[in-house]
């Protein structure tokens, strides 16, 4: 991969900077800080917030869990593009396959993501996910994902 701008120092935890790499806005963001990235994955994680979204009775929902994946699948993409200087693209989820949630978070706890890429061409990619509190693994999906595409 040719990389045009300067790798950040991670970890990265600018929110500023964070929003622009995806394309989700307030308060849909759940991904606060970017730990690692490489060609074919990233560790991402999140602080649990009582006011934020998904957050159930004290606990991140299992729909908040597999937004969070997702966003760190987008979050890969968006840095990737920053590094070449390419625009941030929407991606949507094709398909979530044999997805576990072991456990909920707690409010105060982070969650932290690990994205591997299996396969990706043109647009479309295929990532393993796993969801971790510590070294505690509390989640695990395939999923499918394909880029909307660029205006012409």
């Amino acid at each position: 991969m040719r990389t045009t701008r300067k790798e950040k120092s991670f970890p990265i935890k600018n929110r500023t900077f964070l929003k622009k790499l995806i394309p989700h806005r307030e308060p849909m963001i759940l991904v606060d800080t970017l730990h690692h990235h490489n060609a074919t994955g990233l560790l991402g994680s999140l602080l649990i917030l009582e006011e934020g979204p998904f957050v159930i009775n004290g606990e991140f929902s299992e729909a908040g869990i597999l937004e969070h994946m997702a966003q760190c699948v987008a979050l890969h993409t968006g840095y990737s593009g920053y590094l070449t200087e390419k625009p941030v693209r929407e991606g949507y989820i094709g398909a979530i396959k044999n997805a576990e949630i072991i456990q909920l978070p707690k409010i105060g706890e982070i969650i932290t993501t690990r994205v591997t890429i299996s396969y990706s061409a043109m647009d479309m990619m295929l990532v393993q996910l796993e969801s971790s509190i510590q070294t505690l693994v509390i989640a695990t999906a395939e999923m499918s994902t394909i880029l909307k595409p660029l205006p012409s």
